[in-house]
């Protein structure tokens, strides 16, 4: 199986030595997210500096580590499902439109804690908790 990692569960997991960040480095799903989120997390680079007390290159530093474990997704990979995306879940949340159609593409369901996914009915959706109770880590 697969899960679509969102941005905010991997700055959940930079921030605090967490659930989270365990579960990023031993599940056995494969973890995948759309190239964006790369971007998205260096705009909350400061944010996640001072909430973890790390320094900001050691923030990279993590990045970096984080992201050993979840594939970076291309956008020209999904972009043919982006139409299908948008007319489930456009409407309710313009910004989960390219995790649903990156899921969508890869046959994968959605990990996050945004509960805007549970509007659509393409994709299965994981909160932390779900994901905590329904998968096994190595």
């Amino acid at each position: 199986m697969k899960l679509v990692i969102d941005a905010n569960v991997v700055i959940s997991a930079l921030i605090a030595d967490s659930k989270t960040r365990e579960l990023i480095v031993t599940l056995e799903p494969d973890l995948l997210t759309p190239a964006f989120v790369h971007d998205e997390i260096d705009s909350y680079k400061r944010l996640i500096a001072e909430k973890s007390g790390m320094e900001p290159d050691r923030v990279a530093q993590f990045v970096d580590l984080l992201f050993q474990y979840i594939e970076v997704v291309p956008a020209g990979d999904f972009h043919p499902a982006i139409k299908h995306a948008d007319e489930a879940i456009g409407d309710t949340d313009p910004d989960d439109v390219l995790y649903l159609a990156c899921a969508i593409a890869n046959d994968a369901a959605i990990w996050s804690d945004d509960a805007d996914f549970e509007e659509q009915n393409l994709v299965e959706t994981y909160s932390t908790g779900d994901v905590i109770n329904s998968f096994d880590t190595r």
